[in-house]
């Protein structure tokens, strides 16, 4: 049942042009390969002209686990999923219950109010509708599979690093007001290129404390390992 109710989700995400380019996570015919193809061909683009580029792996802090119920269903609505389905998909992600078990003695039973069901079929379509208006916040280049998001632009001046700066201060608003927090100690920046500005970039928390992100001279992308150089 799950599988098709994801089907006609993502189904009905793409045919009526709802579903973002940008995002190859779950849904048919993109892919992780898909993605990589498309990150390697635009950074080979910038760097063949000599130039340089940033790019930020953003990482989100239990991504799957935090989905908020009630906003997930808005914005199901929003894009045209409403009557039974709704109520079905309403059904299906609340009123669940957990609990621990150690040793054959178990915890408290707790209310789940947050999250999509790791494990089953529809959880990820869920949560690809949930993120997929994240790229309207940006103006560089984006590229997402699933909660793995990476931002970038080409750096030809300073300008370029503020407005990258920018497009990162909106997606911690967007994470912010939709309530799925970006693990700022795992997000890294990548630098590629020669003359790069060489400028520092960070992210705010909840609380509006910002964190310096750190560089790194090689970062892995499913399972594929990208590297760049550093220039001092």
């Amino acid at each position: 049942m799950e599988k098709l109710v994801s089907e006609a989700l993502l189904k009905h995400m793409i045919h009526n042009d709802f579903l973002s380019d940008y995002q190859h996570g779950f849904v048919r015919g993109r892919s992780c390969t898909t993605q990589m193809l498309l990150v390697i061909d635009k950074l080979s683009e910038i760097l063949d002209q000599d130039g340089a580029v940033d790019t930020v792996y953003v990482d989100f802090a239990k991504a799957f686990d935090s989905v908020p119920h009630e906003r997930l269903l808005l914005k199901l609505q929003s894009c045209g999923v409403n009557g039974c389905l709704l109520s079905w998909i309403r059904n299906f992600i609340t009123s669940r219950q957990q609990s621990v078990c150690v040793d054959g003695i178990y915890s408290v039973v707790i209310n789940v109010i947050n999250g999509v069901p790791q494990g089953s079929v529809l959880g990820p379509a869920l949560f690809v509708c949930y993120i997929n208006d994240m790229p309207e916040s940006v103006s560089s280049f984006l590229f997402m599979y699933a909660d793995d998001s990476k931002v970038g632009r080409q750096i030809l001046c300073k300008a370029d690093c503020l407005a990258l700066q920018s497009d990162l201060d909106n997606l911690c608003v967007w994470s912010k007001n939709w309530q799925l927090r970006f693990n700022l100690d795992k997000c890294k920046i990548l630098r590629l290129g020669k003359c790069n500005v060489m400028r520092q970039y960070s992210m705010q928390d909840d609380s509006g404390q910002k964190t310096v992100l750190q560089d790194t001279v090689e970062e892995k992308d499913h399972g594929i390992c990208q590297s760049g150089w550093i220039l001092y």
